[in-house]
């Protein structure tokens, strides 16, 4: 137990320089709301949270032990897994990466209420700027150049789908830099730039460029320009689902009724789905190149889907990757001085499969089957 809580006080050294700026941003926001008579301590909404991270790192684990475990065929499953914990370090590790992961935990929520909140601060008055920026850019309305590839209901359904698994790198993605990232200086820009990202974009330029969005300017600005991309998008949902659908007017609707919280607010510039998707693109090219490759696809499906699913005009895009490039510019200066400050020591990365078990069997001694 001593050796565990001497991990948990290195995991919170090694981070302390962005655990600090976070609870003071944290706290920042807190205190606005509370301006504005908004409660942002509600514990139900943190509950939610910490339960979806929770999850989220119990399949990590999960999947990455049932991996080892199809490949090595230990006699004692049980033994060799509980063995590859303790000789691999992953306990370790584990317990290094719970104030970070606590502290996303605590940010999102107050996020969510910041981003609900929009409308007590600033009003939604860019919508006809951003119309006309894209029609200026564009020749016409983006989602009409996209139309003729996109436009076909199962095609509109995948991306909906697509758009739909952005979730996973928040709660998958943001417990993999957590707790399996062992680049001590990547970790360090990826979370410094994850959290500016949310606030700066998210939140600054939320309120300072307040707009809705083309699903949202017909109910809730009484704009119909793009009545004709929501008809389009409804009678898609006839022939296949398109998820995206639901989950608007399930905005609308928390909205109308002006209920706040996580996920429930509005606001289309700049994109966060856009913003977060390029991060991970960024980020992950430096862990391996298929994984580059990979994120980087996502990243232009959520950029096209943010479109043809009339969430977002083009330049909410555009202008969320500009500034997510240079987020991520000075998060690496950031990184770099974090790093030095903590003698650029590494963080154990979790063991591969063939690790766990060369581990597991030293300790162990647990006949293998033939594979």
């Amino acid at each position: 137990m001593r050796e565990l809580l001497r991990e948990l006080r290195r995991g919170a050294a090694a981070d302390r320089a962005i655990l600090l700026a976070l609870c003071l941003t944290w706290a920042g926001y807190v205190a606005l709301l509370a301006g504005k008579g908004i409660n942002a301590l509600a514990p139900q909404t943190y509950r939610l949270n910490f339960n979806l991270y929770l999850a989220a790192l119990l399949v990590s684990l999960v999947l990455g032990m049932a991996s080892v475990l199809a490949r090595h065929r230990p006699a004692s499953p049980i033994r060799f897994v509980a063995a590859s914990f303790v000789s691999s370090g992953v306990s370790s590790q584990l317990v290094r990466g719970i104030p970070m992961l606590l502290a996303l935990v605590i940010f999102l929520p107050v996020f969510g209420s910041m981003k609900s909140a929009i409308p007590l601060f600033s009003s939604y008055t860019w919508d006809d700027t951003w119309i006309a920026l894209d029609r200026a850019l564009h020749g016409t309305d983006p989602w009409r150049i996209l139309q003729p590839v996109f436009g076909y209901p199962l095609v509109t359904s995948i991306l909906a789908g697509f758009y739909h698994l952005w979730i996973l790198l928040i709660y998958a993605g943001g417990v993999g830099f957590c707790f399996f990232v062992g680049d001590r200086q990547l970790r360090a820009q990826f979370f410094v730039a994850y959290f500016a990202c949310w606030a700066l974009l998210g939140n600054g330029l939320a309120i300072t460029l307040a707009s809705v969005g083309p699903c949202f300017v017909g109910p809730m600005l009484g704009d119909p320009r793009f009545d004709e991309q929501m008809a389009y998008l409804k009678a898609a949902n006839a022939h296949y689902p398109v998820m995206t659908l639901a989950v608007q007017q399930q905005l609308i609707d928390w909205y109308t009724s002006g209920s706040g919280g996580l996920g429930r607010g509005i606001s289309a510039m700049p994109s966060m789905h856009v913003s977060i998707a390029f991060l991970f693109f960024l980020a992950m090219r430096r862990i391996s190149r298929i994984a580059g490759l990979l994120f980087g696809a996502f990243f232009v499906i959520i950029m096209i889907g943010s479109v043809h699913l009339a969430y977002h005009y083009a330049v909410d895009g555009y202008v969320s990757i500009a500034a997510t490039w240079l987020i991520w510019l000075a998060a690496g200066a950031a990184a770099r001085r974090i790093a030095r400050a903590d003698g650029a020591v590494e963080l154990p990365v979790a063991p591969s499969g063939a690790g766990l078990a060369r581990s597991a069997e030293a300790s162990t001694a647990v006949p293998q089957r033939d594979s």
